[in-house]
């Protein structure tokens, strides 16, 4: 790679010796035997520059992929490794984007951009070497610029630093925040809430904006300082060389030797300048990522040392809390756990209740050491846990959460998660015994998980596919059970199940505690209830009641029950269920009677969406007018990207006239070159030689000059208008993401974290080609086009033969971007998916960590990196376009060296003349040959906005229809809207399953009934709710709302109507206030506080810092679940809705928050329809109307008292709740 630099740089030694043998009055035959020597010399170099540049440009391509590769798994090993404290700071939308975005641009700057800057430093080292091993002085003079350039490009560098940190904090905390949006599309589309969290986004991007402008402005400084140098080594030289010809008798090509030498030293500065600037970035964004790197975690679970326990499987696991007090790292001024003694008896089932926040999944972290106590001990058969070794104690724990995280993998391999960290957890390439032992043991989890069954009904049983960041169709219940069989599977010494029955039906959750027990006899495990269904810890051996972080009562359940305390309070808010139970059944004659529900069918004809309908509208807070309209328009890929660029065409134009101006430059440099030269042919009169040369380095200066003012013109604004393109992009990206189907979202390669990354790095990609890049392309085509039209005016005959090369230019163009970005492309696609892993994983770290997984995710990530490889052939070809287009420029030198000398002889044109073509022609090739340096830059940005394009072009198959074939004017919207839902044979049918979710359902929901749907789990009422919400429309029959089709209704209308609280919590980065009104400006201080009030987190919320503005932090981890659930609950009551969905909306609450919250919501229901999910009977007893689902199917319907006679599934499944 050097050798092709440092023979292409000779040339400045033969151009000499050409130079002096014409200038010097040699003879006609002594000047065509010189020329033809440095034209053969040149042709030979041409040939060495084709192979060594094919070969730098291949062996950097594949070296620096593969140094990113070890950056990409170091940092993904550590950020897996690091503790719960490190990810109160970072999400897995951070985590994303440096693992594709960042270190993307660490790659590039490794491989393309370092390449450059070593090829152009050694043109500039050998450069400088030989101007001062010949003329010295002259070389000294010159060479003083450079230092002070260096000078100037240091301090303006610093600051360039300092700004490009403060962006990369911002920039992960927007990547966070895109992260959490895009996990939680059915939140975010049920409560309308797009351009609410598109501007909260926006606001991100704003400030990075802001941030940017210092960068562009220091870019703008160090450009103009670069290009005026440049002018100034022409004005120094000729001004310095005519003294020294003059008076020392220098002769004059020795002189343009020198002049050459310094040219293209500086001319090399001035060609890495952009990559020093990619590798500066690049620098700044290493830092931060060997920061992480190389950050120790306070529990570090890498550490081999602690002591392992017992070796013999009868002993029992004690555990043991001595006054323990705990505040979480990121509030430190609030005590989670205050004092806290209790034992957990080895053997034994004890159960932890209390309200929530009461402390008892703090107690839960404390065991499996996601924390320390802040002050205390907590005890494992007489050892301090944090004497223990880490991976070894969270082995003997299995954890099973009220949001269990599954991963992107089939069922068996979830479950087989388990085993890890036990002698039977499967090698990376198990033997066939090894894998039927594994199946066996996940098929006995799952059957004693209760999930045996509906697993066997899914297409590929064991080894169907599910999404994982909770975002397949598998309905809580069933993922609730898949976590349990993984805790089951490795049969732990310690049990913890946080709420882990919460989503299970009551029949269900009763089998699988029969199991557990069965299990704990059997094995003597330690089981640790945390639970607030208190039906399921009956049969605890010990519980204990907890309020405000401290013990308050402990006792088996009889004890608690007859001291009447605080436990008695909370069962008898959950037996009001049970009473009916006791009545006596009414006779079978009354059974008889019951009458079935009626149902109407309005009359109205059935539609289907059409695929052209618009759905979700475009923000008006966070874009400028257009946008929507832009969103639809079509048009090839180039119109596109030119309607992008019109609308900042201020900076973009303004980029460009500077970039321009700078091309221009360089032609004018080579005519004024043509003067110099006759200047210098003055053979016998000395003071005109030294009065014309003091008056070209005169030009030369005021060129040097007016580049200043350019080169900052074309730097400041190509480089601030590409950070708004950046701006604009990654918004409607996010924007035309949330105009998706759920469906789109179900799918494996549009998991939340490939999706955050995608976002990111497409942007950039385009962006990065916008500012710099586009300023070189620009500056180099002025250039190109510049030249040649001077060498065309001054001699079109060396022109036209000297610029023959330039298609070969052209042609090896087209197969480098072509194949590049065909290689850009095949490696992008493992990227994304190992961001998408890495973010998922990030997501349910504590899962991560609870299995002990983290050396398994890194052998999982390895092998699926070994699988991707992008193809070689494409980068082989590329390298050989990228050799030919650098070879042809020294072929071109070679042609019009020997041309124009053979014009010179014979008359046809002068000698500035030739001179002043051979610079503009020269130029012009060295122009051609830059703008490859950029190629990859172009295939990446061209990548990069074909998907978002992609991304915006995309109609969802849910849709809002404009029109229908018997409809001939636009559907009207919903004057009055009364809350009426009817179904008719509606059947709903996942295309990951071969089973309808719901059959043939048809029932009427009248205008402000309260209707729920229970039954088993994964029996469809989820899918129901779905339906409602239009996250999925049925494959058959129609849903109508007050008398028309809810697909007739505008979407964005009709999710107006609704407010959905679902099972799982979800809060966003930012305060209380803004989690609560999602963006709705018109919410009052007063009603505010009614709806907290009503949710019961009106007193936990004023006890903060801040009250209302207190931040949530990232997902509202610090918080209990039943905090999280009580806040999403007091969202939907704020919102006023005419129909009210409550999917589980109570399952996180203990029985006192369930009671008060339960009674606010039957004040809320009134005027509204609601329909509610619940396996609480006690929170749907007082519906209207209870509909029981079995697989899809209502196979009951009527009130609590009605079904109850009936003695059929619904008083089957309240008696399993007693």
């Amino acid at each position: 790679m050097d050798a092709a630099h440092k023979y292409y740089y000779r040339l400045d030694l033969v151009y000499g010796i050409w130079t002096t043998a014409i200038v010097g009055g040699r003879s006609t035959s002594d000047i065509q035997r010189t020329t033809n020597t440095v034209a053969g010399v040149s042709l030979g170099i041409a040939v060495l520059q084709f192979i060594m540049s094919t070969v730098f440009f291949c062996c950097f391509a594949i070296a620096s992929s593969r140094m990113t590769d070890r950056l990409r798994r170091a940092y993904l090993s550590s950020v897996v490794h690091q503790d719960a404290e490190f990810f109160e700071k970072v999400g897995p939308g951070e985590v994303g984007t440096r693992m594709i975005k960042d270190i993307a641009s660490v790659r590039a700057a490794v491989g393309e951009k370092l390449s450059i800057l070593i090829s152009s430093l050694s043109t500039l080292i050998v450069a400088i070497i030989m101007a001062f091993s010949r003329a010295p002085r002259l070389a000294g003079v010159v060479f003083s610029i450079i230092p002070f350039s260096l000078i100037l490009f240091t301090v303006v560098g610093q600051l360039s630093s300092k700004a490009e940190a403060r962006l990369l904090t911002v920039d992960g905390q927007a990547g966070t925040l895109l992260e959490q949006i895009l996990s939680s599309v059915r939140v975010v589309q049920s409560f309308a809430a797009e351009a609410f969290l598109a501007k909260k986004y926006d606001a991100y991007l704003q400030r990075l904006q802001k941030l940017a402008k210092w960068r562009s402005l220091v870019r703008g400084i160090e450009l103009g300082v670069a290009n005026c140098v440049t002018s100034l080594i022409y004005s120094l030289t000729f001004w310095y060389g005519s003294k020294l010809v003059v008076g020392e008798s220098l002769e004059v090509g020795l002189m343009f030797t020198i002049f050459y030498n310094m040219f293209n030293a500086l001319f090399s500065l001035v060609n890495i300048l952009p990559h020093i600037l990619a590798i500066k970035d690049s620098a700044a964004i290493s830092a931060q990522l060997l920061k992480d790197i190389e950050r120790v975690p306070t529990i570090d679970v890498c550490r081999t040392d602690g002591a392992k326990l017992w070796d013999d499987e009868k002993i029992n696991a004690n555990i043991e809390l001595r006054n323990v007090t705990f505040s979480y790292p990121s509030r430190p001024d609030h005590k989670s756990l205050v004092g806290v003694d209790m034992v957990l008896e080895g053997g034994k089932v004890t159960a932890l209740v209390g309200a929530s926040g009461s402390g008892k999944s703090t107690i839960a972290a404390l065991l499996m050491r996601y924390y320390d106590p802040s002050s205390g001990q907590l005890l494992l058969t007489g050892h301090d846990t944090r004497s223990l070794n880490l991976a070894w104690l969270r082995s003997q724990i299995s954890v099973v959460s009220q949001e269990p995280q599954l991963f992107t993998a089939s069922i068996f391999e979830n479950i087989a998660y388990g085993l890890t960290g036990t002698p039977y957890e499967l090698p990376s390439n198990p033997s066939e015994a090894q894998l039927q032992d594994a199946r066996n043991r996940v098929e006995w989890a799952l059957k004693q998980a209760q999930a045996w069954d509906f697993v066997c009904s899914l297409p590929e049983g064991m080894d169907s596919r599910v999404s994982g960041a909770r975002t397949g169709v598998l309905s809580g219940g069933q993922r609730q059970r898949i976590a349990a069989a993984r805790a089951l599977v490795r049969r732990p010494r310690i049990l913890l199940l946080d709420e882990g029955t919460s989503a299970l039906d009551s029949e269900t959750e009763q089998r699988l505690m029969k199991a557990i027990h069965k299990e704990q006899e059997e094995t003597g495990m330690t089981t640790i209830l945390i639970a607030h269904r208190l039906s399921s810890i009956q049969n605890a051996d010990r519980i204990i009641a907890m309020s405000n972080g401290k013990v308050v009562e402990q006792g088996t359940y009889q004890e608690l029950m007859a001291l009447g305390g605080v436990f008695s309070a909370l069962v008898k808010h959950q037996t009001s269920a049970a009473q009916p139970v006791g009545q006596e059944p009414k006779s079978s004659a009354q059974q008889d009677t019951i009458p079935a529900t009626s149902f109407t069918l309005p009359q109205l004809v059935k539609s289907r969406p059409d695929s052209d309908a618009s759905t979700v509208a475009v923000p008006p807070e966070a874009l400028e007018s257009g946008d929507a309209g832009e969103a639809k328009a079509p048009g090839s890929l180039s119109r596109r990207f030119i309607r992008l660029l019109s609308r900042y065409s201020f900076w973009i134009m303004g980029g460009v006239v500077g970039g321009m101006a700078i091309g221009a430059s360089f032609p004018i440099a080579a005519w004024l070159i043509g003067f110099v030269m006759r200047t210098f042919s003055i053979q016998d009169d000395d003071s005109r030689l030294l009065r014309e040369a003091r008056k070209w380095s005169l030009w030369f200066l005021i060129l040097a000059l007016i580049n200043v003012g350019t080169s900052f013109v074309a730097g400041f604004f190509l480089s601030a208008g590409a950070d708004r393109i950046d701006r604009r992009l990654k918004l409607v990206s996010l924007i035309s993401l949330l105009k998706q189907e759920i469906g789109y979202f179900d799918k494996e390669e549009n998991a939340s974290g490939a999706l955050t990354a995608a976002v990111a790095s497409h942007a950039n990609n385009v962006a990065a080609a916008i500012g710099l890049v586009w300023q070189q392309l620009i500056t180099a085509t002025a250039n190109f086009l510049g030249s040649v039209i001077l060498g065309l005016v001054l001699s079109w005959k060396l022109t036209l033969l000297g610029i023959s090369p330039v298609p070969f230019i052209i042609v090896a163009a087209y197969y480098n971007i072509v194949f590049i970005e065909k290689y850009e492309r095949e490696a992008q696609k493992p990227l994304e998916e190992a961001s998408a892993f890495a973010s998922e994983n990030v997501d349910a770290i504590k899962t991560v960590a609870a299995l002990g997984r983290e050396e398994a995710i890194m052998q999982q990530f390895d092998k699926s990196a070994s699988k991707h490889a992008a193809k070689s052939r494409n980068l082989a070809i590329g390298a050989l376009g990228f050799g030919v287009g650098i070879g042809s420029i020294l072929l071109l030198s070679a042609i019009v060296m020997w041309w124009g000398t053979a014009l010179l002889i014979r008359g046809h044109i002068t000698l500035s003349q030739l001179y002043s073509s051979f610079e503009a022609i020269v130029i012009a090739g060295y122009s051609a040959g830059r703008m490859f340096t950029f190629i990859p830059d172009w295939a990446r940005m061209i990548r990069g906005f074909r998907s978002v394009c992609e991304w915006e072009d995309r109609h969802p198959d849910v849709a809002v229809l404009k029109s229908t074939k018997l409809m001939t004017t636009e559907p009207r919207t919903l004057e009055k809207v009364e809350g009426e839902l009817v179904f008719t044979s509606c059947s709903l049918k996942y295309a990951s399953r071969p089973k309808p979710a719901v059959c043939d359902v048809s029932l009427t929901i009248k205008a402000g009934q309260s209707v729920a749907f229970c039954g088993p789990s994964g029996g469809g009422k989820s899918s129901i709710i779905s339906m409602i919400s239009r996250f999925y429309d049925p494959t058959t029959g129609t849903i109508f709302l007050d008398g028309q089709d809810i697909r007739s209704i505008p979407l964005d209308e009709y999710r107006s109507y609704l407010a959905l609280v679902s099972q799982d919590a979800v809060l966003y980065e930012g305060t209380f206030r803004e989690n609560l009104t999602l963006g709705e400006t018109s919410v009052t201080q007063d009603q505010l506080e009614r709806a907290c009030r009503d949710a019961s987190i009106l007193e936990f919320i004023q006890s903060l810092p801040e009250g209302f503005d207190t931040s949530v932090g990232f997902k509202g981890s610090q918080m209990s679940g039943g905090q999280r659930q009580r806040i999403c609950i007091a969202r939907a009551l704020l919102r006023n809705p005419k129909i009210l969905l409550l999917d589980e909306a109570t399952s996180a609450l203990d029985a006192e928050s369930e009671q008060s919250v339960k009674l606010a919501l039957e004040q809320a229901s009134k005027g509204r329809t609601t329909i509610s999910i619940a396996h609480r009977f006690s929170t749907i007893q007082g519906a209207d109307v209870i509909h029981v689902v079995e697989e899809g199917r209502i196979v009951e319907s009527g009130s609590h008292a009605e079904l109850l006679t009936l003695n059929g599934r619904y008083l089957d499944l309240i008696r399993s709740q007693l």
